[in-house]
């Protein structure tokens, strides 16, 4: 398939799975692999992006051990479907602090910034075989963390399978993505257009950390803010972070 002539129905013209499902051969007759015309159509999107939005990145490492304690407790009674994973805490914290932090969370169209009336972040999910996505959940600030947890459960399980609508690739206004329990400490990712910010959250680490004015071993997570120059900036990054950072120490609050 020519990803060139393909016609993107995403935000901006982004390319996305239905454009790719919808082009099949390219009228070649030859068969195609979804996933490899997947991995194609992720390439140039993510090209065209790095080579058109000036990014810049901003990290901060912040302590999450009173999150995973709150977590240790609440689902040592709970159903295993009914447990609460550190990455939804991540998530909703990042929802919470976009709120704040209004120039990170929108789309760059036309030439000009629009800001979302809510934030529905996307979050981005490994498929099986390779590929990714990035389905959003719709106002998320509005879920408690119970619901944000089978809400995420509910999109990975679907974009595994398959079945992820069409509004849901399309409506996120930024997007969040986790390395989860194992991997690098700190991602830097490509913003996804016509978003304008990606937050990528690096696996958990136990180190050294200074609290209560002494040296204690503490998990912690750094955090990295991918922003687009042209309608943000370091201060409007920084505020997210702390606002990011602030949350996340107090969980029994989210």
């Amino acid at each position: 398939m020519d990803l060139g002539g393909l016609r993107g129905s995403g935000p901006g013209g982004a390319i996305v799975l239905a454009d790719v499902e919808a082009g099949g051969g390219g009228g070649t007759g030859e068969p195609v692999s979804r996933l490899d015309e997947m991995r194609k159509a992720i390439a140039a999107a993510m090209t065209r992006a790095k080579q058109t939005i000036p990014h810049f990145y901003l990290s901060q490492t912040m302590d999450v051990q009173d999150a995973i304690d709150l977590l240790a407790v609440r689902n040592s009674e709970a159903l295993p479907e009914e447990r609460i994973l550190l990455g939804a805490v991540l998530l909703r914290a990042a929802a919470l602090a976009a709120q704040k932090a209004e120039t990170l969370n929108g789309h760059y169209t036309d030439g000009a910034f629009q800001p979302a009336a809510q934030v529905n972040p996307g979050l981005a999910v490994a498929l099986r075989g390779g590929g990714l996505v990035a389905p959003a959940l719709e106002d998320a600030p509005s879920m408690p963390l119970r619901e944000t947890m089978a809400a995420m459960r509910d999109l990975v399980s679907r974009a595994r399978a398959g079945r992820l609508t069409g509004s849901e690739m399309t409506r996120g206004t930024l997007t969040v993505s986790s390395l989860g329990g194992t991997g690098g400490e700190v991602m830097a990712g490509v913003i996804f257009p016509p978003q304008v910010a990606l937050i990528g959250i690096g696996a958990p680490q136990l180190r050294p950390w200074v609290a209560g004015g002494r040296i204690v071993p503490r998990t912690v997570v750094t955090v990295t803010v991918a922003a687009d120059h042209r309608v943000s900036g370091g201060r409007q990054a920084a505020r997210f972070l702390s606002e990011f950072e602030t949350l996340v120490s107090q969980p029994e609050a989210l």
